[in-house]
């Protein structure tokens, strides 16, 4: 399999999958080592190392293809110039004396095989960071210790920086609470009992400055009629990203999410938007601030009881607890959301 081959397709390859093929790891190798992201030798063995490049590549092109390869990352790797990534690599700044270990544990736990002593002050280029629990697993670009270039560091022992600006630990508010519009799917026009997808893009898309293309109606019943011109599926969670993308701004789906990451976006002023199982057959809303004890949501449906739906009551700004999203969106540990931005 070539990178070409993807082109114009819906195929999507996990790591795993690329790992299994030497020509596409090799390829995808080669590219990566051309745009300053890996080192050599382009091997034909898909590890660790490779797979973070590969994600940083990712987000750095803005592919929104997490944790797979499809045709967008593919065309991207086939076409980018070392200048299209002129963006130095993040930093990590060592706060305190701290270990760098193979798992993220408690360090008496580990052998010393297992952890490497290193210095308050030192700094290291990374290839990949992310959060993991109370630490990080960083990927160094350079140094190499006791054969490995992956580690787990400790998060409160550290800092991150990118272009000279701190992205980790920032400090979250406690309350967050964006001043999204609420619209009720209930009064819409087309298939009101069904449009919680569009009704839920709707509202992000208008908080953040798009405009409708028509003069008259409801945004809402604009994109439902945008899906059906387009053949977009409104349950597809990758056609509801076109069609935020096709209005203008930006939609990171992950099927891997994780409550801290949606509370980290809201608190940079970002909305988002969840799937869950609120009713048997699905259901989507945005989630538009946070506490401590849980998310504020706009749910387009009314609110939410484990008996069912009011839908006379509004839905705008509830609270949904954690253990509830836990509940009804995280049942089998998978977490749809929508990261949605300019």
């Amino acid at each position: 399999m070539k990178l070409q081959n993807f082109l114009a397709t819906h195929k999507k390859y996990d790591v795993k999958a690329i790992a299994a093929d030497k020509e596409l790891s090799r390829q995808i190798q080669i590219r990566l080592i051309d745009l300053g992201l890996l080192d050599p030798p382009a091997d034909g063995n898909f590890g660790s190392v490779s797979t973070f490049a590969l994600q940083r590549f990712q987000t750095l092109m803005e592919c929104n293809e997490p944790g797979f390869l499809g045709a967008v990352t593919a065309k991207k790797l086939i076409e980018a110039k070392r200048g299209d990534l002129l963006i130095p690599p993040p930093i990590l700044k060592i706060l305190r004396d701290t270990l760098f270990k193979t798992r993220p544990l408690d360090s008496s736990t580990l052998s010393n095989a297992e952890k490497q002593e290193i210095a308050e002050g030192k700094q290291f280029e990374l290839v990949f960071f992310e959060k993991v629990r109370d630490h990080l697993r960083i990927t160094l670009r350079k140094e190499t210790f006791k054969g490995s270039k992956i580690w787990y560091v400790y998060g409160p022992h550290v800092a991150i920086f990118q272009n000279g600006t701190q992205v980790y630990s920032k400090p979250k508010p406690k309350t967050v609470r964006l001043q999204i519009p609420y619209k009720s799917q209930l009064d819409n026009y087309y298939n009101p009992t069904g449009a919680c997808n569009v009704t839920s893009m709707a509202m992000c898309l208008q908080f953040l400055g798009a405009r409708p293309r028509k003069n008259s109606g409801q945004f809402e019943d604009e994109l439902y009629q945008y899906a059906l011109a387009k053949g977009y599926s409104r349950w597809d969670p990758y056609d509801l990203a076109k069609i935020v993308r096709d209005y203008g701004c930006k939609d990171i789906f992950k099927e891997n999410a994780t409550i801290e990451e949606a509370k980290n976006w809201l608190a940079d002023g970002k909305p988002a938007v969840i799937h869950g199982y609120f009713t048997s057959f699905g259901h989507i809303m945005p989630l538009v601030g946070y506490d401590k004890t849980g998310f504020f949501v706009h749910d387009p449906y009314g609110e939410w009881f484990p008996d069912g739906y009011d839908t006379n009551a509004s839905g705008a700004g509830l609270h949904y607890s954690y253990d509830l999203i836990r509940r009804v969106c995280i049942p089998d540990g998978n977490f749809w959301v929508h990261f949605i931005s300019k």
